[in-house]
């Protein structure tokens, strides 16, 4: 591997102290050099001193606002890009790297296959015992990985459609053609946008099964809002998917026809559901035809 590579890793960090020592300590204990970047979108100084204080070789960017999690790391990216660098590791700051050679190896194996834009570590669950599958299962199992790995003969890489954003190593060719995460994501749906982007632009997407981190990700209950507003942004993701056509017009029949059959049935509540999404869809029709246009170009979309 070529020692002159330039590989940056960007934590964005938000109330995330009890996770510090493990993902950063990984990080420093990476067999090949990388240079850190922290984005803090915490309020308040306690987290920024904390990094500070444990961890002084991480370069620290404080936002002094949560801005979401894709905007934090678009500014991360862009700082990496201003700096030279070859490639980028995001990595969330409840995940760590399973071993010191887990990012040689994934850079390794970029170098070899630079048709992949992303590349992913298997995510590990934090007992250690079984994998996240909140972070595979938006997709069927890749078949060939299966029959590879009960014949012990694995490959390096396989292509995937979905790998959740907790682990990305991008290439720098990557985010010149594609750029960073699309503003209108502010929580939720942000990788799942960004994958499609990556796809439309020729890259493959591809999930490593010999390097791993350990995510302690737990799928959470949420509200009832909470739960509305990730079904917003997940129709989000098929409005803004480059690589289908746009019909908006489809959209909205499709909507009134659920709430038809929801008031129909008696269903009041997810009527107004129905309705609400309505209503965000006509609100958000300007800002979806921007993203296309704007993600359908070959340069660094929203880095700035």
């Amino acid at each position: 591997m070529n020692e002159k590579l330039k590989i940056f890793v960007i934590v964005v960090t938000y109330k995330g102290k009890r996770w510090y020592d493990k993902c950063f300590g990984s990080i420093r204990e990476s067999v090949i050099p990388v240079q850190v970047v922290a984005v803090d979108n915490s309020q308040g100084t306690e987290d920024a001193n904390y990094i500070k204080t444990h961890f002084p070789e991480v370069h620290l960017i404080k936002t002094n606002e949560n801005l979401g999690f894709g905007k934090a790391n678009n500014i991360g990216m862009q700082y990496a890009l201003d700096n030279g660098c070859d490639y980028v590791f995001l990595l969330n700051q409840d995940a760590w790297l399973d071993a010191p050679d887990t990012l040689e190896k994934l850079v390794e194996i970029a170098e070899q296959h630079p048709e992949f834009g992303i590349l992913s570590p298997m995510h590990i669950n934090i007992e250690g015992q079984g994998l996240v599958m909140e972070c595979f299962c938006k997709q069927p199992t890749n078949k060939s990985l299966i029959e590879d790995l009960y014949f012990h003969q694995l490959k390096d890489v396989y292509e995937t459609e979905y790998i959740h954003a907790a682990a990305w190593l991008l290439s720098r060719k990557t985010l010149e053609n594609v750029g960073g995460f699309d503003p209108l994501f502010f929580q939720y749906a942000e990788d799942d946008n960004y994958l499609k982007r990556v796809l439309y632009h020729g890259f493959k997407v591809g999930v490593c099964p010999e390097t791993k981190i350990v995510h302690d990700h737990h799928a959470s209950e949420f509200s009832n809002e909470r739960s509305q507003l990730r079904q917003k942004q997940f129709l989000l993701v098929e409005w803004t998917d480059i690589n289908k056509p746009l019909s908006l017009r489809r959209l909205y029949r499709y909507i009134i026809r659920k709430w038809m059959s929801y008031f129909c049935n008696g269903n009041w509540t997810l009527a107004k559901k129905q309705l609400d999404i309505l209503r965000y869809c006509v609100a958000k029709r300007k800002e979806i035809r921007i993203s296309r246009n704007e993600n359908i170009q070959e340069k660094p979309s929203w880095l700035y």
